[in-house]
């Protein structure tokens, strides 16, 4: 082997040093010839010494031990003995896997380290209170309005025909809903609709409940059987400031 030809350099301890000779030799990590390493280690130190280096008691400590090891591995063993560089070479693998995590942390840290994160937005408002609402309501309106249809289906002379001159107005019928729901607390979906004689007056209605619902001023739940119920909502007091009618009374 030939002589030590390292960069006199300092090394973050033995184990370093053990292994940029290693690498510097090609040699073998699992069958280190230690005699030469043993040496190469040593005439390092002496190297430092030559150049007024000071030399940390780690590294004097781990000369002490090559010397060791190189003692041992010159008396016989048993085939069941351990080899007596097992330890080191244990030491010097368990070395070389975190100096390979702190290079790979170092690179990530370069690469990332004026990298900024955006903090998550703020998820959009619904536009009702309960994501199921709409769909509930719909559902439910359907049927309704399919009622509605039916009890229009016979036909009617001419002459007898209901002319529908009265408008209804969203605004009229939120009122109208309130008024029920803080008289009686609560009430079935299509108990909204016992009253409704025509289908404008059924899509006001539909309207003004999917508004209030928008607006937290009902709430909407279904209970086990399907049935769906409204009642005040949580925001009632803040949103809610019209005046109520007896139309539901």
């Amino acid at each position: 082997m030939e002589s030590v030809n390292l960069k006199i350099e300092r090394y973050e301890g033995p184990l370093d040093l053990l292994l940029a000779l290693i690498a510097k030799h090609k040699i073998d990590i699992f069958d280190i010839p230690i005699a030469e390493i043993a040496q190469q280690y040593v005439e390092y130190l002496d190297a430092m010494r030559s150049m007024d280096m000071e030399i940390a008691s780690e590294f004097i400590v781990m000369a002490a031990e090559l010397m060791l090891i190189k003692s041992r591995m010159l008396l016989p063993r048993d085939e069941k003995d351990e080899d007596p560089r097992a330890p080191l070479v244990d030491a010097l693998l368990e070395h070389q896997r975190a100096r390979a995590a702190a290079e790979f942390l170092r690179e990530q840290s370069a690469g990332h380290y004026d990298t900024f994160t955006k903090p998550a937005d703020e998820p959009p408002k619904s536009d009702y209170s309960r994501g199921h609402a709409v769909e509930l309501l719909t559902e439910a309106f359907l049927r309704i309005a399919d009622r509605i249809n039916a009890r229009k289906a016979e036909p009617e002379p001419e002459l007898f025909k209901r002319i529908e001159t009265h408008y209804y107005t969203v605004g009229e019928k939120i009122n109208a809903i309130v008024s029920r729901l803080e008289q009686v607390g609560e009430c079935r979906f299509e108990e909204l609709f016992v009253r409704v004689s025509s289908r404008n007056e059924a899509v006001a209605v539909f309207l003004a409940l999917l508004e209030s619902v928008r607006d937290g001023i009902v709430a909407v739940e279904r209970d086990e059987a399907g049935d769906i119920h409204l009642s005040l909502g949580e925001d009632a007091a803040d949103n809610y400031y019209g005046e109520g009618n007896d139309e539901y009374e």
